[in-house]
């Protein structure tokens, strides 16, 4: 039995990133996972789905593959993908749309929307976030930024993640210590952040192309 005070943290505390990425991928039987990365959030979940995770560089791709995070995988430019209108139920680009170029970016997001037969869903952060080049993958530097408005003016539903954007900096670190305490802040801020998405620091955005 759970000890009062964690009862009450569990009430208070608001959804998180994984649980709902899960909830939005419910009742589709093939996913496309573009910029997967070395550990895309998809591992953290028990999938009911088939998966490709695509992405450019190497290193991530077999990283993945040994964690048998998708069930096939695409080494390729996420700018020129080649697969047929409508071969995949839902697409993803999670963590992808900052590191690319806005016309890039919006690019990619119009390939999405002929790839996927139901759903696009993407994931990024609030506004521009600054970050370099890390685990020697020239990929990761943040080259956009992504606003509440922008994304709704294309069609998409967006929720916030991770809780007020004040707190966290590059790579979502916390900004202040005890990190125990404002991650605890945090965590109990993401319920005013998931209805209030411009208070936010991470975007969830899905955009229904049809009904399934």
């Amino acid at each position: 039995m759970l000890n009062p005070v964690r009862k009450a943290y569990r009430m208070v505390k608001g959804k998180s990133y994984i649980l709902s990425l899960k909830e939005r991928l419910v009742g589709y039987k093939t996913v496309l996972d573009i910029g997967c990365g070395k550990s895309s959030p998809i591992g953290s979940f028990s999938k009911s789905f088939y998966s490709v995770g695509i992405d450019i560089f190497k290193p991530a791709i077999l990283r993945s593959k040994k964690a048998g995070t998708h069930d096939d995988y695409v080494l390729a430019e996420i700018n020129h993908l080649c697969f047929r209108p409508e071969s995949f139920e839902a697409v993803l680009a999670l963590d992808v749309l900052e590191h690319l170029k806005k016309a890039d970016g919006y690019r990619l997001i119009e390939n999405m929307e002929k790839i996927a037969r139901y759903a696009i869903v993407v994931f990024t952060p609030n506004g521009f976030v600054h970050q370099l080049e890390y685990d020697r993958n020239p990929y990761q530097i943040h080259l956009s930024g992504w606003t509440l408005i922008e994304l709704r003016r294309i069609g998409f539903q967006v929720n916030g993640i991770n809780g007020l954007k004040f707190l966290r900096k590059e790579k979502a670190e916390l900004r202040f210590r005890p990190k125990i305490l404002f991650n605890l802040f945090s965590d109990i801020s993401q319920k005013l952040a998931y209805h209030f998405p411009n208070l936010a620091f991470q975007l969830l955005c899905v955009k229904k192309l049809h009904i399934k």
